[in-house]
Formats: structure tokens, sequence, C-alpha cells
């Protein structure tokens, strides 16, 4: 619920309101408050279902089957009904309508959009690196009017703020993007110490299914804005990752070491990067590839990094391929990928090796933010690619 609510003495968030509030907001949370995956208003039936169809994008032919299952689930209401947890927001007594703008994320957004009443089905952040709120806005009668993140710590507010200024910075090119479209940024604000980005939707369509990159949409962004070349150790992209290495304390030293020892010299060219390139993040609208999720982009990465982490969670979370064996796959297909980006002969391996310590690096700032997460399996299989010393696995 972090995120729902301003952290104000006359706002109470909990099961029941305590004497003298009122409920203003009421969420099933599903499927468990042990397990939470989204939190629905019990009476929705349409816009949890079109959620589920938006959220729970489980890759393979039985992620398919399984979404499908959720989504009948949810507009036939039993989930909301038998749901035996259930959250509030709560205000004091003395709160007028007028003020609720001001305290409860809901009547912010609906006061935003300018309409009477917004319903928000609202998943959960993943225990991951960047894990946060994300919020289905629609009206009560199941219409999806935007889609909404919020930032809620020191992690997760310049996230959602980078997303909101990559997808200004597509609104303003005077010719858009050829291969793939994104949504378009309909606000972006400071609320109650939270950062809030909220976009049009871009639902339905077909899901992405593909183990490869896709070649065109992968050239286009990578190579569309400024391009730039550089030996690795004296880019701006390595200087920065030098740097968050040295403020979080990841351990990391040993492989940045490493890598610049080996590639330091190889001149790679730089260019735009989305960061969490996958399938889980395009769909295909209309015979068109609709790409989310900017809010890793930047300009000056190694040209080459985003077919890299496509391929590599491919293989790691739809071809389900252990650590290892995923790895060296990637570095297989990797020459592939690079093939027409004019990285030099051989990049494929550095390639590689920088997606993994970023994903590491990752990892090792969500742990400093606060955030529990999963075994570093990036940093452990890129010791053993550089064949160093095994990485210290953080505790689960």
């Amino acid at each position: 619920m972090r995120g729902l609510a301003a952290a104000d003495a006359r706002v109470h968030v909990g099961p029941a309101p305590p004497p003298g509030y009122r409920r203003v907001d009421s969420y099933v949370v599903l499927p468990s408050l042990r397990r939470p995956g989204m939190l629905v208003p019990p009476g929705s039936r349409r816009g949890a279902a079109a959620a589920a169809r938006q959220y729970l994008l489980m890759p393979g032919r039985k992620g398919t089957a399984a979404t499908g299952a959720a989504v009948a689930a949810l507009r036939s209401g039993l989930p909301q009904r038998l749901g035996r947890d259930r959250l509030g927001v709560h205000v004091a007594a003395g709160v007028t309508d007028a003020e609720l703008p001001d305290l409860v994320l809901r009547h912010r957004l609906a006061a935003l959009l300018g309409v009477r009443d917004v319903e928000l089905v609202v998943r959960v952040g993943a225990t991951r690196p960047n894990g946060k709120p994300v919020v289905q806005v629609g009206t009560p009668d199941g219409r999806v009017l935007a889609y909404a993140k919020v930032g809620w710590n020191e992690l997760t507010r310049p996230l959602v703020a980078a997303e909101a200024k990559a997808l200004a910075t597509f609104a303003s090119r005077p010719d858009p993007p050829r291969t793939f479209r994104v949504s378009r940024l309909l606000h972006s604000f400071d609320w109650r110490g939270n950062t809030v980005t909220v976009v049009e939707p871009l639902v339905g369509g077909a899901p992405v299914t593909a183990f490869d990159p896709p070649r065109d949409a992968t050239h286009e962004l990578t190579l569309g804005g400024a391009v730039s070349r550089s030996p690795l150790a004296e880019s701006d992209w390595w200087a920065d990752v030098r740097a968050r290495i040295s403020a979080v304390g990841a351990g990391l030293d040993g492989a940045a070491d490493a890598i610049a020892a080996e590639a330091g010299d190889t001149l790679l060219r730089f260019g735009r990067g989305h960061g969490d390139w996958t399938p889980w993040n395009m769909r295909r609208l209309d015979g068109r590839l609709v790409v989310w999720d900017w809010e890793r982009s930047r300009d000056g990465v190694p040209v080459g990094i985003d077919a890299a982490h496509y391929g590599l969670l491919v293989a790691l979370n739809v071809r389900k391929l252990p650590p290892p064996r995923a790895v060296a796959d990637t570095l297989e297909r990797a020459p592939g990928w690079l093939s027409g980006l004019d990285q030099p002969a051989g990049a494929a391996r550095v390639i590689v090796c920088l997606e993994l310590l970023e994903m590491s690096l990752r990892f090792a700032e969500a742990r400093r933010a606060g955030v529990t997460v999963r075994t570093d399996r990036f940093g452990i299989a890129l010791h053993r690619l550089l064949d160093l010393p095994r990485a210290e696995a953080p505790v689960p």
C-alpha cells in the first residue's frame, strides 16, 4: 500500500479503520497477504481482468494458459468475493472530500484525469531491484484510462522520473520511431514524497515470444540517437559504473578490474539503451511492436547490451536454463545479435560481461536501498565467467 496513501496522521492503512476514521478505499489482496501480487477493489471485475491480462505476462504456453485462467477467474468475481485478506485506506473524520486528493492517490489521479471517480488495480512491487507499485487507472465500469508508476524510495523515485524523461524525449522528436511505439506521457509529478508517472494505456495485442531480440527495433533504438566511440575504460558509461560500484560497496571491484584488464582498451560504440529490453516489456499491437518500461533508459550505453540483456533474460526466465548454461548460450548467440551494430569482432564476450556486471550492480543498489532481493545469480555467473573467486551471495 506504500505510495497509495500519504504518510500523514490523518490517514490510516490497514484491515479496519481506527475509531473516528472512515474508509475511502478498499482492496482485496490476491492471492494473499503472504504472497501479495495484486490489490483489487472488491467490486472490480472487468478492470481486474484487464489488469491481470497486462500484469501477468507469464512466458511460454503454460504462462499464457495461466494468465487466461486468472483473467477468467477475476472476470467472474470469485477471487474478489472469496479473498480473505483485505486492506483499506481510512481518513480521519475531519477530512473533507476536497482534501482527499492530497491524501489518497486514487483521488489525486481522478482529479488529474478530470473524472469523478476512478478504480485502481495495483500490481504489488516484486522483490527485485526496481520493484514498485504499478497502477491501472480505470473507470468503475472497467474502461482503462491510464497506467501509473509510483516511485516510493531513493531507488525507485529516480527510475520513475527517468521513464517520464525518456517518454518526453520520444515525444519531442520530429519523427517517431519506425519500428516500435511507446506510450504517450500524460503526467509526471511529485506527490507526498513519491514520484508518479502517468501514461496512456496501450493494452491488448499479442505477446512477443521470440527467443532472439527484435532485430530492426533493437538497431533503431540503439543507433537512432547520438552514437559515440570510445575505449571502454575511457567511456562515460564505464566511469558511471565504477562510481556506482564505489557508492554501494557492492564487492564488484574485482570483477570490474578484471573486465578493464581484459577489455579496457577495446574500442566500443555507445548509443541509446532501453535498459530492460525483454519480451515481457513488449507486445505486438495492430501489427506494430509496443515497448514500455523505459525507466532504465539512457544514452551512452554500450551498443548491443540491450540485445544481450534480452537473450540472457529469455534464457533464464523463459527457456529455464541454469545460469551457467544461460551465459554460455548468450555468448554463443550474441555475435549474431551484434551483427550490423558495428562493434568490433569478438566484442560478444565483453558485452555479455558488461551486461552481467550491470545486472549485479542493480541488485547491489536495491540491497543498499533496503529492498530484500533474491540471490544475485548475475554476479555469481560473472565471477565464474571471469574465473574469479565466487561472488558473495546476498542473504535471500
